[in-house]
């Protein structure tokens, strides 16, 4: 039998079986993570789950359809670095993901919270916390390592920039803070939205060429890495005024310059970065709220074409 994690929040705790996969790199991962505090985030698509980002990479392992897993199901996709919980069948999305566990006992509450939080989404970020059963219950808190601002070396490259992802992991940048407080035309929402979408687009562009780092060279991975960086600076930073941001991604693209620095590292850090960031700003997206007006509008359009 695998071991038991616990899912806390609004007061309930949900217990949660592992698998026992031995050998399995993304439980290793989560069970070291572990104690932690996690941000809560509503389903876009598939509809009836929750979901979690996570601070680490994981290949895909003995990969299952999402859709044949039950109610209840612990997963991992790892494309986005999300761990999630169902609580009912899903509406239509293809991914193939790392079965983790099953919820031990009835996913009613979870089914429950599930409906509030995303009718809340957007007004309220929700926090939980996850630990190992009968394991200590206080959340660790990671601290950035102290690294020198010289840049004379490969490794001193890497440090900043984890020192950097490790910071936006611990807490919400001041500047996705100072972006919600702007104001003119379709502001915040269109920087909010746009900055989102590309922190996305950079994320899983790169976690394309980690996850399969041979399919092409050396030379067309760094290409294409510089590519989707490029586009992200543009857009973040030129488009959002994101400009930590586009620091770090600055970064990233210089140290993809130099043929010294380890690709995969850099790609880590850099994916890990950008999933974090756009999950920040995915706390502030009304989509429940926003979807509903949506679908009222697309009534009166249709009703008006009639």
């Amino acid at each position: 039998m695998g071991k038991t994690i616990v899912f806390a929040c609004e007061g309930h705790e949900q217990e949660i079986e592992l698998h026992d996969q031995g050998g399995s790199e993304t439980l290793r991962q989560l069970l070291e993570w572990l104690p932690t505090t996690v941000t809560v985030h509503c389903a876009k698509i598939a509809g009836c789950h929750i979901y979690w980002p996570a601070p680490f990479l994981a290949p895909l392992e003995q990969g299952t359809d999402i859709h044949a897993l039950e109610p209840g199901s612990l997963l991992y996709y790892p494309d986005r670095q999300y761990i999630e919980i169902t609580y009912d069948r899903l509406q239509p999305e293809s991914a193939t993901v790392n079965h983790l566990g099953q919820v031990r006992g009835s996913v009613d509450w979870i089914r429950d919270f599930a409906t509030r939080h995303r009718e809340a989404y957007g007004r309220v970020a929700t926090f939980a916390t996850l630990r190992v059963k009968d394991a200590p219950t206080e959340a660790l808190l990671v601290d950035a390592p102290m690294v020198s601002e010289d840049t004379g070396s490969v490794r001193e490259i890497l440090h900043r920039m984890r020192a950097r992802r490790l910071a936006v992991w611990q807490d919400e940048p001041d500047e996705v803070i100072q972006l919600l407080t702007r104001s003119g035309h379709n502001i915040p929402f269109g920087p909010l939205a746009t900055a989102d979408g590309y922190f996305r687009f950079v994320q899983e562009s790169l976690w394309q060429l980690w996850n399969q780092p041979t399919r092409f060279s050396p030379e067309v991975n760094r290409a294409v890495a510089t590519n989707a960086i490029e586009l992200g600076i543009a857009r973040v930073d030129g488009y959002c005024h994101l400009t930590d941001s586009g620091d770090f991604l600055r970064m990233a693209l210089a140290a993809l310059d130099d043929s010294d620095v380890p690709l995969l590292e850099l790609l880590e850090e850099t994916i890990l970065y950008c999933s974090r960031l756009s999950n920040w700003i995915d706390l502030h997206m009304p989509w429940y709220r926003a979807n509903e007006i949506l679908r009222t509008d697309l009534v009166r359009s249709v009703a008006s074409r009639a």
